[in-house]
């Protein structure tokens, strides 16, 4: 089949818009899930965080994550000062936390409950999971800065399902890893 066609035969080639319509962009990448994490780290001894959509695993030997952070961000700075951070993964009943990180002018941390990690950057009570990383490196691609952590702990506080984008919202998912193999074993 050529590339520029479709199963029905008719072709797309000249009906796709540009890469460069960032509206489409973002509805055609809205398709693909996402995992919520808040990044967090201490800034002039206060604690700072910022709710990240694009958090990955890089690498197991040596271990690295990454992040991206939107170049316009008021956090990006303060985080910066740190030479460590630590992501918090969060849990799918977590969505009021992802939306008090995303808050511009706010107190994030307020009626949060969080613990010092090996390095002191907050650890919230709530995350599924959370890594504690030195910076390994930072670049700017794009309109984003990409910030590769090494991880230097990490703890699973609860197996819980984790919270997930997906088209401009949050995804409920019906079932854990465990349901799954068992229902394809069926």
């Amino acid at each position: 089949m050529n590339a520029n066609s479709t199963n029905s035969g008719t072709t797309t080639a000249d009906t796709l818009p540009s890469p460069g319509d960032a509206a489409q962009l973002r509805h055609v990448l809205g398709h693909v899930p996402t995992s919520v994490t808040i990044v967090t780290a201490l800034s002039r001894g206060l604690p700072i965080g910022v709710t990240v959509g694009s958090f990955s695993s890089v690498s197991l030997d040596p271990p690295l994550v990454n992040f991206f952070i939107d170049r316009s961000s008021t956090t990006w700075p303060r985080l910066n000062e740190s030479s460590t951070f630590t992501v918090n993964v969060l849990g799918m009943d977590h969505a009021h936390l992802c939306r008090s990180f995303s808050r511009r002018g706010a107190d994030r941390f307020e009626g949060v409950d969080w613990q010092p990690s090996p390095s002191g950057n907050p650890v919230l009570s709530e995350a599924i999971a959370a890594l504690d990383c030195s910076r390994y490196k930072v670049d700017i691609i794009g309109d984003h800065i990409q910030v590769v952590g090494r991880v230097e702990s990490m703890q699973l506080q609860n197996a819980g399902l984790p919270l997930v984008f997906y088209r401009g919202d949050f995804l409920r998912l019906g079932c854990g890893p465990e349901s799954s193999r068992q229902a394809g074993e069926a």
